[in-house]
């Protein structure tokens, strides 16, 4: 994937923080779970370019919010300098920044967007991630460019009925990005002038084996009426696609306007971004995990550091928020993401 943060500001930042290590730091990172693509991609990025004065540790909860509270006590216990933590469950960290203020340990929270009170109000407290929103609409907008107001009529309009007929692919039930990139999607759709009739939500937690079971299930229930399948990540389009080619609904190799129905997704991952040059996922919205990753390095250069924060090249909302935008990726600029 394309390095979307300018070169000079990441290699400034690795400069400096190996400059500066007469006594090493130690950092410790937090995944949800090791299985999924996108924190696994976001990981490897950040882990890679920890400076080797930089001393730091890499905690799996494999979903578990009561294991992923177990090893940030051990964490805190053993005196580590900043806590980067992928929350399994956002409504613990409030819990976790008020065990980690009392020995004055900064958090960096990513990926999964805390409430308001574990960040308001508490110094070197933040959260790097996108804007749900924003990613909901840009999906929209993508389909919107390919569909155009002439809809009705269209080789896209299946059944004639000017209507456009979608299912979504929920990432869970309840999880603020999913919910707001789903709103969104469906929102921004209608917005810009088309009648969409949404068939059926199913959750396919944010994995590629449980996107396979939901579009199993969607698609013996609606069939041929599907038009449009909107998708909270990459990964749960994966699984989709990965039953609709099982079932010889998809084709190998065709334009992906020229299948059945249209399928976007969420990430950009280069797995994700295999399967539009294949013709089999429309497009997707990059959740540019690559400048989220630098935004968190370099909030651990300016954090450990004493650095001032007027001088941080990314803006901060409420004190607190680090959002990364996103862009939309289709075939026709697919080359510009994966040099």
């Amino acid at each position: 994937m394309i390095k979307t943060i300018a070169s000079a500001i990441l290699l400034l930042l690795l400069f400096t923080l190996s400059a500066c290590g007469q006594s090493s730091h130690r950092i410790a990172f937090f995944q949800y779970k090791f299985y999924d693509t996108f924190i696994s991609e976001m990981m490897d990025y950040m882990t890679a370019r920890v400076p080797d004065n930089i001393d730091f540790e890499v905690r799996d909860a494999g979903n578990s919010q009561s294991v992923q509270n177990r090893q940030i006590l051990e964490m805190i216990n053993n005196d580590f300098d900043i806590l980067i933590i992928n929350a399994v469950d956002r409504l613990a960290s409030s819990s976790i920044v008020s065990r980690s203020t009392q020995d004055n340990i900064p958090v960096i929270f990513f990926n999964r967007e805390p409430l308001d009170d574990a960040l308001l109000g508490n110094a070197n407290v933040f959260y790097v991630g996108t804007d749900a929103d924003s990613l909901g609409r840009k999906q929209a907008e993508m389909v919107a460019e390919l569909f155009t107001r002439d809809f009705a009529g269209s080789r896209f309009d299946r059944n004639n009925d000017g209507i456009v007929q979608i299912v979504i692919l929920k990432g869970e039930q309840g999880h603020q990005d999913a919910e707001r990139r789903t709103e969104n999607c469906i929102a921004r759709l209608m917005q810009l002038g088309f009648e969409v009739d949404v068939l059926a939500i199913e959750v396919g937690d944010w994995n590629r084996h449980d996107g396979y079971k939901a579009m199993r299930n969607l698609y013996a229930r609606f069939g041929d009426f599907i038009e449009l399948v909107f998708s909270n990540n990459d990964d749960m389009a994966l699984g989709a696609i990965d039953y609709l080619l099982g079932a010889g609904v998809f084709i190998e190799n065709r334009p992906a306007y020229e299948q059945p129905f249209i399928i976007v997704g969420v990430d950009g991952t280069a797995v994700g971004l295999e399967a539009i040059e294949r013709g089999l996922l429309y497009g997707t919205v990059n959740n540019d995990s690559v400048k989220q990753s630098d935004a968190i390095l370099t909030l651990i250069d300016f954090i450990l550091h004493d650095r001032d924060f007027a001088d941080f090249p990314y803006t901060i909302t409420r004190g607190h928020y680090i959002y990364i935008d996103g862009d939309i990726i289709t075939k026709d600029n697919l080359a510009d993401f994966t040099q």
